[in-house]
């Protein structure tokens, strides 16, 4: 940089005023940077904001490629949780968290956090609990109603789910009975939280049909808690993340008054919308705590820096990809 400078000002003999332009200028482009990259170092610090995170399976089998987009390990999950322990974050339940955001009387504590999982997985009592366990950090397990009922091993069931359920470290709630599917057609993809289109008739499901499936599903799936948990839900996690505007309305007249989507891009604040709460995935091998720094800083950060953050996780991402273990 310097002979650069040194060229343009000696060989081109720039007079003075230029010389200080030129390095005003240079100053006004260098300074950001230097700045950032200063940022880029310091301690993950934030208030007033509460970043919710989601695991799926916790286990060291992973038999496919997709198994590392959905899974991580034992080992990963305890390095992911003596992170958040020495750098002091605050782990709240999923209700407090929520009622807390509502509440403007009641103080966020910095650098505050919520675990979740999704489907009702049996590695989140086999492998994730008593690591959970050793933090004292409370969790919530999104249950797929369904799923909870097959015979097949792979989800809890809910006689086990009403025997957790006993531990005030485990909470659960609603991830629908059974629209946590997808389907092509014409090809589109289609998932269950949209109206899907019915291909034995050629067309896409009418308002009707749409909202006859999506209330029969949530009596479904609020019967399973109401039989085995004593209470009806009011808490449900969008299947990948998203559902038509129609399913958030359905979802609030049928007693869901907090409604967890997925989204990389922000954390939570005071007075967020409890029908469109974010949550940001970590449950994959690619994240390790190195990683989980820059996602948390990026969640919680704004301007430049929050876009340089989201620059930073793609490139990782992209490495990762690359590797011989993707």
């Amino acid at each position: 940089m310097r002979i650069i400078i040194k060229d343009f000002v000696l060989k081109r003999g720039a007079p003075l005023k230029g010389r200080v332009l030129f390095f005003s200028i240079a100053g006004l482009i260098l300074l950001p940077l230097l700045v950032t990259l200063i940022q880029l170092v310091l301690p993950l610090n934030y208030t007033q904001q509460i970043v919710v995170l989601t695991y799926h399976r916790v286990s060291d089998k992973m038999n496919n490629p997709w198994d590392t987009h959905v899974s991580v390990t034992p080992q990963q999950f305890r390095e992911h949780l003596t992170f958040l322990e020495q750098h002091g974050f605050h782990v709240l339940p999923l209700d407090e968290a929520m009622a807390t955001l509502q509440n403007p009387q009641k103080a966020i504590p910095p650098n505050s956090v919520v675990l979740t999982f999704d489907d009702g997985d049996r590695t989140y009592a086999e492998n994730a609990l008593p690591i959970l366990r050793d933090f004292q950090y409370p969790s919530t397990e999104f249950i797929i109603g369904k799923a909870s009922l097959s015979s097949k091993g792979d989800y809890l069931s809910w006689p086990e789910i009403s025997a957790l359920a006993k531990d005030p470290l485990a909470t659960f709630h609603s991830h629908t009975f059974d629209a946590h599917s997808s389907m092509q057609a014409q090809g589109k993809t289609y998932f269950a939280t949209d109206p899907l289109f019915l291909s034995t008739e050629n067309r896409m499901e009418s308002e009707s049909d749409y909202s006859h499936r999506i209330l029969n599903d949530f009596k479904q799936e609020q019967g399973l808690f109401e039989k085995h948990l004593g209470r009806r839900d009011d808490t449900i996690a969008l299947p990948y993340g998203h559902a038509a505007p129609s399913f958030i309305s359905l979802a609030k007249t049928n007693g869901y008054s907090y409604i967890m989507t997925q989204d990389r891009s922000r954390a939570n604040p005071r007075k967020v919308d409890p029908t469109h709460i974010y949550r940001l995935d970590v449950g994959n091998r690619i994240t390790d705590t190195s990683r989980l720094t820059l996602l948390l800083k990026g969640l919680t950060s704004s301007g430049p820096l929050h876009d340089l953050y989201w620059l930073r996780v793609k490139y990782s991402q992209m490495l990762f990809e690359r590797s011989p273990q993707f």
